[in-house]
């Protein structure tokens, strides 16, 4: 944010600071100023000069040779090029042995055999920002209102002699994107006080029964709605030259009075407000709702701009007038006929209008303000001093009262209380802070202390203009900022000399991390936060614990408001966004914590777990000799069971059927080791890959605290057999229902019930169902590899044991052998 420092210095007495040793201060009170700039570049001896003729130069078609009244006591002949020279204005006149930026300095010369003592000057040539210049100012000679004195110095005039702070807010100090809360911020690094309120303050605005205008809301996008109807009475004029430089110094580009008073009580008060012609709206009557889905509307910068559902639309009852928040219709814009105006002075809830501003690609000066929050209690305040500078510079007059309409979201205009202990703030910041000395930071905070001594607690009082004061560490925090970082004495921390110690835990996600990497997956690190409506894609039922997230005292943004109880929604928004951006498909991995709360609200602290989620989306590399194809659930099984295998955790390892909502019912599993569940692992439900705005994708998700708290069985290694091995395959119906993992289980446990010392392996060779197998089952090809160690397995061993198998399978899972009648 640019703040002028002559501004600034309206409101607090800043005789004795310059603006370097102000910019120390709030750089040191952390607000950060990264660069202080005078407007001057370079100006010197130019005046304000009235032109009294103006008349054809003899030798020259483009020059003029122009008579000119500086304040010197004689009239000056000045030859000028520009176009816009005539008889009867007002421009900028550098005299004789001036100096301009770039260092030029004016002689007296002759033009064409004309002599000319000095020179009529453009913006440009002033050094002054064309860029943020109105058009008509951006060529030719910089015309001056009418009644500026003559003889005045244009450093003066122009507000050349200010400074520009340029301040680098963190967006937890919303209040200081105003000269109001610039002015408090400022006043109490220096003890003094602010008169921001008495210099500011406007005209006294009745709240009416029967307005002009009425409102309704009908979004949750819109806390309160204000407005007040003004009847224009003279001709469409610009601001005044001061209030252009004002707002110059402060980057925005002056646009006429009405729009210049809006964007100036901004700057001011930190309210943005917004004007409509109020005879555009239908009826006199303003509706706040939410935009359909493709619902189109023209914005002031003559885009058509695509609206989605969700978004906060200001209407009539035909049409929308404007994006809540962002930027106004250009079908409700002031123009040179316009003869009422409707003040729109409102409060947007900041995610609306935050989202808004992403999806349509837009930023604003009002948006950067609504998004970090607005002080509820300035609303009406800042509707009454736009009010009343309209009526004192281009004369209009209220019509009836203030339209004021507020729901029941509307955040509280009274002060917040917040506990403070002075003893405990010294224990953490190290230091020996007096009660009063601390009593003394909050007064010149404006905030009210409820306490007395050092060792009882204290209620602080905070206004509702600083809201980022929730916490008792923020209170500490301003203690230190006030009392200086300075006075808090450097100490090394007391750490305890105890040998380091690597926990099991950390061995388990270290090992984890190497294993997935080398299995070619990417490692992706995402917020541990979210938003509520993210878990959505889970579906799950309305009373659900997952959908019991904890909430963020000071979240960073309504998007990251809760801790995350799952990591579907963090991966596939990464996922998501490579797609978008030209990739193909991938497999990533995070481990991370998840945060299950015992109860809300919270009475204790939450269980934290670590938690494994991998995700395989799109399609795989392209190999040599190998094409590119979708992931499928095996290839994540594949890495999971070698995870596991490399874990000494493949002995009792088993997958079962599935029945989370979020996952394909028949692409999926739950995962198991000695019976207890560690994560699942299936392909993504049609629906909630549809929500995500994913194609067919793989996911899973492993619980390590509980994988961490498995029994390890260590690999075992056995010399290899001379003995040659036996092979069987064999072919079962069985019902559609039966996992296949299921039925390996059993070959295992009825062969080794024959044969203990049994070395055998057995493996899914073929799954399918369809022409000759009856409805509701499915041929399951079953492979089966036998041995000992010692000796040949003869023909009447093998045929026991695969009696044994069929045996175990018939009655277990009524499987029968293909091909043969049971």
């Amino acid at each position: 944010m640019r703040v002028s420092y002559q501004w600034l210095s309206e409101y607090v007495d800043l005789n004795d600071v310059t603006p370097e040793r102000l910019a120390e201060l709030l750089t040191s009170g952390g607000l950060t100023v990264d660069a202080v700039t005078t407007r001057n570049q370079g100006v010197e001896g130019v005046v304000v000069g009235a032109v009294l003729a103006c008349e054809q130069h003899s030798n020259a078609d483009r020059l003029k040779v122009c008579q000119v009244d500086a304040g010197t006591g004689e009239i000056l002949q000045i030859v000028c090029g520009a176009a816009n020279v005539r008889a009867g204005v007002r421009v900028p006149v550098a005299l004789v042995g001036a100096k301009l930026p770039g260092g030029v300095e004016i002689k007296r010369a002759k033009l064409r055999g004309v002599e000319s003592s000095g020179m009529l000057c453009s913006a440009k040539e002033l050094g002054l920002e064309v860029r943020l210049l109105p058009t008509e100012q951006t060529s030719g000679l910089f015309l001056l209102p009418e009644d500026t004195p003559i003889g005045q110095s244009i450093v003066d005039v122009l507000h050349l002699d200010d400074a520009v702070l340029d301040l680098d807010l963190t967006p937890n100090r919303g209040d200081c994107l105003s000269m109001r809360g610039l002015a408090y911020e400022v006043a109490a690094l220096l003890g003094r006080r602010s008169h921001f309120e008495e210099k500011a303050e406007g005209h006294h605005l009745d709240v009416s029964d029967t307005p002009q205008v009425r409102v309704r809301i009908e979004s949750a996008g819109c806390h309160a709605y204000a407005g007040q109807v003004l009847q224009l009475t003279g001709n469409h004029q610009p601001s005044p030259l001061w209030m252009q430089m004002r707002l110059l110094a402060a980057g925005i580009r002056p646009i006429d009075a009405i729009v210049d008073v809006t964007n100036f009580v901004m700057l001011e008060w930190g309210q943005p407000l917004h004007a409509f012609d109020f005879a555009t709206v239908e009826a006199g009557q303003i509706i706040v709702r939410d935009a359909e889905q493709g619902e189109l509307i023209e914005t002031l910068d003559g885009q058509k701009r695509v609206l989605a559902e969700g978004m906060t639309l200001i209407a009539d009852p035909k049409k929308a007038l404007g994006i809540a928040g962002v930027m106004g219709g250009a079908n409700s814009e002031i123009s040179v006929g316009s003869r009422s105006v409707l003040l729109e002075s409102a409060l947007f809830e900041r995610s609306h209008v935050r989202r808004t501003g992403q999806k349509l690609g837009l930023r604003s000066e009002a948006q950067q303000r609504f998004e970090r929050g607005v002080d509820p209690a300035v609303q009406i305040p800042a509707l009454k001093r736009a009010v009343a500078l309209l009526q004192q510079i281009v004369g209009a007059t209220p019509q009836g009262g203030v339209c004021q309409v507020t729901s029941d979201s509307m955040p509280s205009m009274l002060a917040h209380e917040v506990c403070f202990s002075p003893a405990r703030c010294n224990q953490v910041l190290g230091t020996s802070f007096q009660a009063s000395e601390m009593r003394n930071v909050f007064s010149r905070l404006g905030f009210t202390v409820i306490g007395q001594g050092e060792t009882e607690n204290w209620r602080i009082m905070v206004p509702s203009r600083r809201a980022d004061i929730q916490l008792e560490a923020d209170l500490v925090e301003e203690v230190a900022r006030l009392c200086g970082y300075d006075a808090i004495p450097a100490t090394l921390p007391m750490l305890a000399n105890a040998p380091g110690r690597v926990g099991e835990s950390y061995k388990l996600q270290k090992m984890t991390r190497s294993l997935f990497t080398n299995c070619g997956m990417d490692e992706v690190v995402t917020y541990a936060f979210g938003h509520p409506e993210s878990i959505s894609c889970l579906r799950l039922p309305e009373n659900h614990s997952l959908r019991q997230s904890i909430p963020l005292l000071l979240p960073m943004s309504e998007e990251r408001s809760h801790l995350r109880r799952h990591l579907l929604p963090s991966l596939a928004q990464v996922a998501l966004y490579n797609l978008n951006h030209g990739v193909k498909g991938g497999a990533i991995f995070e481990i991370s914590r998840v945060f299950h709360p015992y109860q809300l609200p919270l009475v204790q602290q939450p269980e934290e777990r670590h938690s494994l989620g991998a995700l395989w989306f799109g399609h795989t590399d392209i190999e040599l000799g190998r094409p590119t194809r979708a992931y499928t659930f095996f290839d994540a099984k594949g890495v999971l069971e070698y995870w596991l295998m490399v874990l000494g955790l493949q002995e009792n390892l088993q997958f079962t059927r599935s029945h989370l909502p979020w996952l394909h019912p028949g692409r999926s599993a739950d995962i198991l080791v000695n019976g207890v569940t560690i994560g699942s692992l299936g392909e993504l439900h049609p629906e909630s890959a549809l929500q995500l705005e994913l194609p067919r994708a793989i996911w899973a998700e492993i619980d390590l605290t509980t994988v961490a708290s498995l029994p390890v069985h260590a690999w075992q290694v056995h010399p290899v057999s001379r003995q040659p091995w036996s092979y069987r395959d064999l072919a079962v119906l069985v019902d559609h229902e039966v996992p296949a993992e299921s039925l390996l289980i059993q070959v295992r446990k009825n062969a080794l019930a024959v044969m203990p010392h049994l070395q055998l392996t057995a493996k899914i060779f073929d799954v399918y169902s369809g022409k000759g197998i009856p409805v509701g089952k499915k041929s399951v090809g079953i492979s089966i590899s036998l041995g000992l160690e010692d000796a040949t397995l003869d023909d009447d061993s093998i045929q026991r044991i695969m009696d044994a198998i069929l045996h175990g399978l018939r009655l277990e899972y009524g499987a029968e052998l293909r091909g043969q009648d049971s």
